[in-house]
């Protein structure tokens, strides 16, 4: 389903040398297991769908930063 995440920022190649990659939130089994209850609950074109996977992105930037692929 839908990866849940705070809203972070990754460092973009652009970023000066001193850019740091942020601190990802940890979430618990049990609470990614209610957020992705509620997301399945809202209507298909709520905008929180959209949002979810914009942040699911971020998380995927996230990562390459902290690997040092950015």
């Amino acid at each position: 389903m839908i990866a849940v995440l705070a809203a972070v920022s990754a460092c973009s190649t652009a970023a000066p040398s001193g850019c740091r990659c942020p601190t990802p939130v940890h979430y618990s089994d049990a609470t990614i297991e209610q957020i992705t209850a509620a997301l399945r609950a809202l209507p298909a074109d709520n905008v929180l769908h959209q949002a979810m996977d914009d942040y699911e992105d971020e998380r995927d930037d996230l990562r390459q930063c902290l690997s040092g692929a950015n």
